[in-house]
C-alpha cells in the first residue's frame, strides 16, 4: 500500500478456496488488481483513513467475491467499468470466460460494492 502513499487504510480479507481454469483466475486477479488500486488510489481522498474489504466466499452454487471500501464513492454519474478503460476490457474478459455477472453499488452517501459472481459449472 506504500507505493499509492496511503496510510490509515485497514484491509478486512475473508478467503475461501476455490478451484478454477488459468482462463478464469487470470482476469479474475487482474479485475481484484484494478479494483484494489483503484480503492488505494481514489477511494480515500480526502480521507484520514478507512476500510478496504475482500471477501471471497464459497457455497453450493458458486464463488461471490466481493470488494467494498468504506471511502468517498464512486464521482457522481460515474460507473465501473468505464467503457474503454482496461477494467472494463478484463471485466468484458471475465464475464466471456467465465460467465461471471458484475454487481455495482455505489454512491456519495454508502459503501462501494463490487461483487463478482462465478456458477461452479463455469469457472473449472
Amino acid at each position: 500500500m506504500a507505493s499509492h502513499a496511503v496510510e490509515g487504510i485497514r484491509l478486512d480479507m475473508k478467503v475461501d478456496t476455490y478451484p478454477v481454469s488459468i482462463n478464469v483466475a487470470m482476469p479474475t486477479g487482474l479485475v481484484m488488481n484494478e479494483l484494489l488500486t483503484n480503492a488505494l488510489k481514489h477511494g480515500f481522498k480526502g480521507r484520514e483513513g478507512g476500510t478496504i474489504t475482500l471477501h471471497s466466499v464459497v457455497d453450493g452454487d458458486g464463488c461471490r467475491i466481493t470488494i467494498a471500501d468504506d471511502g468517498v464513492g464512486l464521482p457522481e454519474g460515474e460507473t465501473w467499468p468505464k467503457p474503454g478503460k482496461l477494467g472494463a476490457l478484463i471485466a468484458r474478459s471475465l464475464t466471456e470466460n467465465a460467465k461471471a455477472q458484475f454487481e455495482v453499488k455505489s454512491s456519495a452517501t454508502e459503501v462501494t460494492r463490487i461483487t463478482i459472481v462465478f456458477k461452479r459449472s463455469a469457472a473449472t
